[in-house]
């Protein structure tokens, strides 16, 4: 196929690509520390392009004069029937793509011929609610991938052979990866996913070279563990939830990673009485030693499956006058979080709702914390409607911003509420699910109480 793709790219790129002859594969830049930290405008080394979460091109070749005049290159058809949502990874002529069900195809960005395919194997007997792959991570000379099955892998980035297999967790327990990881200072982490299931959440760093694991931090302390006491029911813990599904970001200058996590379990909040940390939080993680430095929990005692699984942007602004190192996270709960983030902590700045929320009476102004209306609280005891719904006013799709604008860009979800029934006081079985209400009851529990109102928005 002739290749029409025209980009702009830094000359170090630019030269590697020209090299590569029509014959073999195209020579490879290694990923480093620095290269991430300052990512060239033509390659694309991360989730959302940065570190900070952006999700922004700097880019300037095509633009609102001239979109219109573009025309396909190239395509390809992966064959996999599952929805897609990872990010193509490029690396100069280099362009990576995870799909679900364990598969990663690397391509000639140029041509769109497939160079090498990684074909991994998902149990049949897994329970298994959705094969999703939300990308790989690219350090040194390999290209990283975490599969449903509970494994981390190292590919050999030029030829897609196997360095390396670390198994991550037990999938016979409910557990499975979703997420792209995350690649800094030789370490790669990645969080678990299964909150449906009741697992107990974590975010593990491996050896980029070995494999070797580094550190695990669960999302959900045990005893003797700050937090511990705000799960007060038993062993209430150890199946609590807090799943990682998104990657999550990172500030070099303080070494730390910020990781949003999921909902607790089971679903209903009055079978797990306390505030319940941390989930439906954001955890700051040191990379080195995978100590949580700092935390806010956006919703105590989660009982609307409002995941907060996006990890906040990182953005240096000011802030109504004040320079803020800021954590910026439009929520399910359909709140807009600005959080200020330093070394040691996590700083509640203010918050306020961008679409219909009728949960929330109060926020404190000092912590962030919220008041509830308790009769749009579901649980065991009751059934209750809710806005937002089970969807949130912003579901896992990030958000954008854009350095140039000053501007949040937020795919929101607006008077889209729920219903849940009374819910179910439900043991945990390994492996099983663990919510606490009748699936179709949860699965049709969208409402649109006024149908002329809109519900899909792009909010800046």
């Amino acid at each position: 196929m002739k290749n029409t793709l025209k980009y702009t790219c830094v000359a170090m790129v630019c030269s590697l690509a020209a090299l590569a002859h029509a014959e073999g594969a195209p020579p490879y830049l290694e990923v480093t520390d620095a290269r991430l930290q300052a990512p060239e405008p033509a390659n694309w080394l991360l989730y959302r392009g940065n570190y900070g979460g952006w999700g922004y091109s700097p880019l300037k070749s095509i633009n609102t004069d001239n979109v219109g005049k573009l025309t396909l290159a190239w395509s390809y058809a992966t064959g996999v029937a599952e929805g897609h949502q990872a990010p193509p990874i490029v690396n100069g002529a280099y362009m990576y793509v995870a799909t679900p069900s364990a598969q990663v195809i690397a391509f000639d960005a140029r041509s769109g011929n497939e160079i090498w395919r990684y074909k991994g194997q998902v149990p049949a007997e897994q329970l298994l609610l959705h094969p999703t792959s939300r990308g790989v991570a690219l350090y040194g000379d390999k290209v990283y991938f975490a599969t449903p099955d509970c494994k981390l892998l190292a590919l050999d980035a030029k030829t897609g052979k196997v360095a390396w297999t670390k198994s991550v967790c037990e999938w016979k327990n409910g557990y499975y990866l979703t997420l792209m990881p995350l690649a800094a200072k030789g370490k790669i982490m990645v969080g678990s996913s299964g909150g449906e299931t009741g697992v107990r959440g974590f975010v593990a760093a491996f050896d980029a070279q070995t494999g070797n694991e580094a550190w695990r931090t669960y999302t959900v302390p045990g005893p003797g563990e700050p937090g511990n006491d705000t799960w007060p029911s038993g062993d209430s813990y150890k199946s609590g939830g807090g799943s990682i599904w998104i990657t999550g970001t990172y500030d070099p200058q303080t070494g730390l990673a910020f990781w949003g996590t999921g909902n607790p379990a089971p679903w209903p909040a009055d079978l797990r009485k306390g505030d319940n940390l941390y989930t439906s939080s954001v955890i700051a993680l040191d990379v080195e030693t995978g100590k949580i430095k700092g935390h806010h929990q956006y919703q105590h005692n989660d009982a609307w499956d409002w995941d907060e699984v996006s990890a906040p942007l990182l953005i240096d602004t000011t802030f109504k006058g004040k320079p803020v190192k800021s954590l910026v996270h439009a929520g399910r709960s359909g709140y807009l979080w600005v959080l200020e983030r330093t070394a040691d902590k996590v700083k509640y700045v203010e918050a306020w709702p961008f679409v219909n929320n009728n949960v929330v009476t109060a926020v404190d102004k000092k912590t962030g914390r919220l008041t509830y209306d308790e009769s749009k609280k579901p649980g065991a005891a009751k059934g209750a409607a809710f806005c937002p719904g089970l969807w949130g006013g912003k579901d896992w799709p990030p958000e954008a911003y854009n350095p140039g604008t000053g501007m949040l860009y937020v795919p929101a979800n607006n008077n889209m509420c729920g219903v849940l029934p009374q819910g179910e006081n439900v043991k945990y079985k390994p492996g099983e699910l663990f919510i606490g209400y009748p699936l179709d009851g949860v699965l049709g529990s969208v409402r649109v109480p006024n149908p002329e109102q809109t519900v899909g928005e792009l909010q800046a």
